[in-house]
C-alpha cells in the first residue's frame, strides 16, 4: 500500500501524523520493518522535523501488530537519533533528522587497494577421482568415539570468565611436554612451549617477530611453498639451500650474507625429497647457527612416521646455544582441521611471540586444548600413532611393490619415512607431461617443479607422490595410471620433440 500523510487535529497537543505503512505477514522482523518504513518516510521528506509520532497503542492498532513489536521500532529510532521523545507530548520528529536522500553507488569511487593481495600458495583439491596431494593424512581409522568422549569431557568443566593463557592452557603444554620425553627423547619444559592454531602459525609469528626488508631466510629446496610466502610476506630475501640424499647442504650456508635471521628446516623427513639430515650435517648446522647469531626453526610435520628406525631425535634435543625453534603440529597424526600445533623455544622468544600472538588471535580454543590434553594423557594419542605408523607401512609396501615390478622406468625414493614418497622418471621423461596424462585420467599428482624454485635435483623428471590417505586398491589405480601417463608421454615426446 502506497506511505501517505494526513495530519489530525487535536485541542491538546500536537497533532500526530498519520501514516499508513504496509506490514504484511511474511515480514519476519516486524520491528525492523517498521522502522525501515518510518526511516525512509523521514529522509523523504514525507515526515519532517517536529512532526509528532502516532502513540505506540495507535501504531499497533492501526497495523495490527502486537504493541510491543510497535514499541519495539520506535525505540531503535530513537536510539539512532531520528525520533525523540518529550515528556508529557508523546514522540517527534527529532530537529536534527534532515531530509535526505539514499546515495546511489556510481562505481565512480573505487574501494582503497590493500597493500598486499595474497593467493595462498598450497596445494587443493582440484576435483579428482584420486588426489595424491602430499601431506594428507589418512582419517578413516581415527578413533571418533574416544575423540567424542574426550571433547565431551572437555565442554563439561566450567568455562572461565577470562581468556585463557597466549601460550596454551599449562594442562596441554604439560601434555605434550611429556610426550616428547617419550617419543623423541627431548625433554622440553612446558615453560618453554607456546599452543598454537599449526605450524604455520608458529611461523607467521615468528616471522613477524624476527625479519624485515633488510633481513634474509635460509630455506631448503625445494620445500614448502606456504613457509616461503610467510617468510616473503616481511619482504625478507629467501636464499635457497639445495638439497640431497643427506638433506641440506650446509656447505652452501657460507655463501649466504650476515643479514641471515631465521633457517627454516625439516631435518627429520625432507620436504618433498624424504631424506634426512645427516648427524654431520646437524652438526654443522648447529655450529653455522651459533657463529651468525640464526634461529633454526626445525619443522617436524610428520616425524612419528618412520619405517626402517625409530623417530630420530630432534635436532632441538642436541646440545646448542638456545638456536632452535621446534615446531610441532597434530595436523598430520590426527586430522588438518584440528588447527592445533606448538613451538618449543627459549624462554625470551617464547614470550616474544606470546606477546604477538595476544593481539592477534589471542589464544587456541580452551576446550579443544582440555580434550588434546586427556587425549594425549590417556595414551589414546599414541596407541592412534602407532595404528597409523602400520597403517602407512603396509601403504608404502603396496606402493614399493607396484613400482617394483615397472622394472627401472619409475625409481620409489624418500619412503623411509612420512606419508609422500619421491618417484623418479627414467629416460628423460618429463614429470609435467606425466602428470598432465593421468590428470586426464583421474588421477591428480605434482611433479617436483611445484617445490623447487631452482630446477634442482632432477625436478624436470620426478613425482611427488602423497599415499597417506590413500586405499590400498587406489594405489594400484595410481601406479596404473603412472605407467600409462608415462608411455603416453614418451610417445607424444618421440612425435614432437619439440
Amino acid at each position: 500500500m502506497p506511505l501517505h500523510t494526513a495530519r489530525t487535529r487535536s485541542r491538546t497537543r500536537a497533532p500526530a501524523v498519520s501514516l499508513r505503512l504496509d506490514i504484511g505477514e511474511n515480514f519476519a522482523n516486524k520491528s525492523a520493518e517498521i522502522a525501515r518504513q518510518l526511516r525512509k518516510a523521514i529522509s523523504s521528506g514525507i515526515l519532517r522535523p517536529g512532526d509528532r509520532i502516532a502513540s505506540t497503542r495507535q501504531l499497533a492498532s492501526d497495523l495490527g501488530v502486537a504493541r510491543g513489536t510497535a514499541f519495539t521500532a520506535l525505540e531503535l529510532l530513537i536510539a539512532e537519533g531520528l525520533l525523540e521523545t518529550r515528556q508529557g507530548s508523546g514522540t517527534f520528529v527529532s530537529p536534527d533528522a534532515r531530509s535526505t536522500t539514499v546515495p546511489v553507488a556510481s562505481g565512480k569511487n573505487p574501494l582503497p587497494q590493500p597493500k598486499i593481495s595474497i593467493i595462498p600458495d598450497v596445494d587443493s583439491d582440484d576435483g579428482s577421482l584420486i588426489n595424491c596431494q602430499p601431506c594428507r593424512p589418512s582419517v578413516a581409522e581415527f578413533p571418533v568415539p574416544v575423540w567424542r568422549r574426550c571433547m565431551s569431557f572437555a565442554a563439561s568443566a566450567r568455562p572461565a570468565s577470562n581468556y585463557g593463557d597466549p601460550m596454551g592452557s599449562w594442562d596441554l603444554r604439560e601434555s605434550i611436554s611429556h610426550y616428547l620425553r617419550r617419543s623423541r627423547a627431548f625433554d622440553a619444559d612446558p615453560s618453554q612451549i607456546i599452543v598454537t592454531n599449526g605450524a604455520i602459525h608458529a611461523l607467521y609469528l615468528l616471522a613477524t617477530a624476527y625479519l624485515d626488508r633488510e633481513s634474509a631466510v635460509a630455506m631448503e629446496n625445494p620445500g614448502y611453498p606456504l613457509a616461503r610466502q610467510v617468510f616473503g610476506l616481511t619482504g625478507a630475501e629467501i636464499v635457497n639451500i639445495p638439497v640431497d640424499e643427506q638433506g641440506m647442504q650446509t656447505s652452501e650456508l657460507s655463501k649466504i650474507g650476515e643479514n641471515c635471521q631465521l633457517a627454516y628446516v625439516t631435518p627429520s623427513n625432507q620436504f618433498p625429497m624424504g631424506s634426512r639430515l645427516s648427524l654431520q650435517r646437524r652438526c654443522e648446522l648447529l655450529e653455522w647457527a651459533s657463529e651468525n647469531r640464526v634461529l633454526l626453526l626445525e619443522d617436524d610435520y610428520d616425524g612419528e612416521f618412520r619405517y626402517d628406525v625409530a623417530p630420530l631425535p630432534p635436532l632441538a634435543s642436541l646440545p646448542h646455544d638456545g638456536h632452535v625453534i621446534y615446531l610441532g603440529t597434530f595436523s598430520k597424526t590426527m586430522y588438518p582441521g584440528l588447527r592445533v600445533g606448538f613451538a618449543v623455544a627459549p624462554k625470551p622468544i617464547i614470550e616474544v611471540i606470546a606477546g604477538l600472538r595476544t593481539i592477534t588471535d589471542y589464544q587456541s580454543n580452551t576446550v579443544t586444548q582440555r580434550a588434546l590434553a586427556k587425549f594425549i594423557d590417556d595414551g589414546e594419542y599414541e596407541k592412534h600413532v602407532h595404528r597409523m605408523r602400520r597403517t602407512y607401512a603396509r601403504r608404502r609396501a603396496v606402493l614399493a611393490d607396484l613400482l617394483g615390478n615397472h622394472g627401472n622406468d619409475m625409481v620409489l625414493r624418500g619412503i623411509d619415512s612420512g606419508i609422500n614418497a619421491l618417484v623418479q622418471l627414467q629416460n628423460g621423461t618429463s614429470a609435467a607431461d606425466v602428470a598432465r596424462e593421468a590428470r586426464g585420467m583421474g588421477v591428480s599428482m605434482a611433479p617436483l617443479t611445484r617445490y623447487d624454485y631452482e630446477n634442482e635435483n632432477g625436478a624436470d623428471h620426478s613425482l611427488v607422490i602423497g599415499y597417506g590417505a590413500l586405499e590400498s586398491h587406489e594405489i594400484v589405480d595410481v601406479v596404473s595410471a603412472l605407467a600409462s601417463s608415462s608411455r603416453l608421454a614418451k610417445r607424444n615426446r618421440v612425435r614432437d620433440p619439440n
